[in-house]
Order: structure tokens, then sequence, then C-alpha cells
């Protein structure tokens, strides 16, 4: 594609077409990873190992409870995730289910593989400037959003 065509192209077929990172994932989709990483990456912070709070979870991802909830319920019936009650805190939590870190890794690899190609495949100093470039256009986004 030329320089001439990039500036033809949609905003929309821009986004879904370049940086559709949708792509990569193989056996869960992208927005349950995310989801499911914040979840294990937050495991244990009050000091229960593998548990992870539903109000730290909103907390730290500033989504609202009951949207959290029905995306955990959803996690749930594929299996990939144990919501239980913690009577002494008095608070739900949820747990990544064998199922879920199974598949947690096989995406990772996957991603791993993928950014190792483009490595191979992209000069160093091309893929610094593109990564600034996308950082940069992160940035109009988010300014965007709130804007």
């Amino acid at each position: 594609m030329d320089e001439n065509s990039i500036s033809k192209e949609t905003g929309e077929r821009f986004f879904l077409e370049y940086f559709n990172s949708d792509r990569l994932f193989n056996t869960i989709k992208r927005t349950d990873y995310l989801l499911l990483n914040a979840i294990q990456s937050r495991a244990g912070e009050r000091g229960r190992p593998g548990r992870t709070y539903l109000s730290d979870l909103s907390a730290a991802l500033d989504i609202p409870i009951p949207t959290l909830s029905k995306t955990v319920e959803r996690l749930q019936d594929k299996g990939l995730v144990a919501w239980k009650t913690d009577r002494t805190a008095g608070q739900t939590y949820v747990k990544l289910t064998s199922k879920a870190v199974e598949l947690m890794d096989n995406e990772r690899r996957s991603m791993k593989a993928a950014y190792d190609r483009v490595k191979a495949e992209i000069d160093e100093q091309d893929l610094e400037q593109a990564m600034k470039t996308v950082r940069k256009i992160a940035e109009i986004l988010k300014e965007s959003k709130q804007g």
C-alpha cells in the first residue's frame, strides 16, 4: 500500500483493518483475555492467594460492580472463572480456573511468536518509529475520548 492509498482510507477501515489486535487471539476473545489478565495480576492482593475481590477489581479497572458482575458471570458460564463468596470478608471474589490459565498461556505464546516475527522482519529503527507513532495515536485517541 502506497502513501496515497493510506490517505484515502476511512477512519473505520484504518482501525478495523490495520490495528485489529483481536486477530492475534485464537482461543479466547481479547476482551476476555484482558479481564482474565487483570484478575490474575491482582490475585492475592489481600493476602488470599488466587483470589481477586470484585470490589478491588472494580476500583482498579474503573468499571462499576454491576457491569463487572455481568462480565464475570459470562466468564463463569464459559468455565474460565469460579465466582465465590468470602464469608469472613463478606465479599465476593473470583479465581481463574485451570482452563483459563491454560488458554491464557496459549495466547501468550501466540503473542510472543507474533512479536518475535515482527522483530525479525522489521528493522529495529523502523519498529521504534512505528511504536512511537502508535503511542502518539493512542495518546490522540485518549484525548479525543476525554474531550
